[in-house]
């Protein structure tokens, strides 16, 4: 592991990028670190670890400060994209980065064995995330490969997740936007609209609803009209008058 640079940053910065890893913990302030394909915000206490050659900018929404380190952390993070979280309740990681900081002038040797507690304490915070993450990617696996089926059980699914059904179904939600069953929902009546897309008339809404997962045409059709704003014999009647 190899430290180029312990600096500290007073001022909004533009776009730009860095060769190495860039490890940041926000000290005061509020605003974001602009990146895409989304903005990653912070606060007092966020740690956000940068990818080298990663574009990103930061926006202060208050005045902030901010401890940076750089490095070559390649065999440490294996992240391609910025990965942020915040500091514990008893701010280890605060009094960590000021140890760094404020011996940042100190022989090589020292400061690394600093660094290297701090990264270590980084992983170790890391890592639920990471395997919530995972729990969620896994869920949102089975319902697409599944959703064809009316016998699919989301219940048990979650419960098989690992975490309990309330918080995984509540990450779920963060994570996508959506809650299961409107996840469910979406994916079934896409793949109808793709169905009446290919094959027009020529496909009944039952059998559509069928190849869906749904096993009752008239709750599909609801749920079609809910998403689609046309019920799905409408949909049929206006891809027939565009031919």
């Amino acid at each position: 592991m190899k430290i180029s640079y312990v600096g500290i940053n007073k001022i909004t910065y533009p776009l730009h990028t860095h060769k190495q890893w860039e490890v940041l913990y926000y000290t005061e302030g509020k605003g974001y670190l602009s990146t895409k394909p989304k903005d990653i915000p912070f606060e007092k206490g966020t740690i956000i670890i940068i990818p080298p050659n990663y574009l990103h900018g930061t926006v202060s929404l208050t005045p902030s400060t901010n401890i940076s380190i750089g490095g070559d952390f390649d065999n440490v993070f294996m992240s391609d994209t910025p990965i942020s979280l915040s500091d514990v309740a008893t701010k280890d990681g605060e009094m960590l980065i000021n140890l760094i900081f404020n011996n940042r002038l100190h022989e090589n040797d020292y400061l690394s064995s600093l660094v290297s507690a701090y990264i270590y304490f980084i992983l170790q915070n890391i890592r639920p995330q990471t395997e919530l993450s995972g729990a969620v990617n896994r869920i949102i696996a089975r319902i697409t490969e599944s959703f064809y089926d009316p016998a699919l059980n989301l219940t048990e699914i979650l419960n098989q997740s690992g975490y309990t059904e309330d918080y995984i179904r509540s990450q779920f939600k963060e994570k996508t936007g959506k809650s299961p069953v409107r996840f469910l929902t979406k994916i079934r009546i896409d793949h109808a609209k793709k169905l009446f897309d290919i094959y027009g008339n020529a496909i009944t809404v039952a059998n559509a609803a069928e190849a869906c997962g749904f096993d009752d045409p008239i709750y599909f059709s609801k749920r079609f009209k809910e998403l689609i704003g046309v019920s799905p014999d409408s949909y049929k009647k206006n891809i027939q008058n565009s031919l």
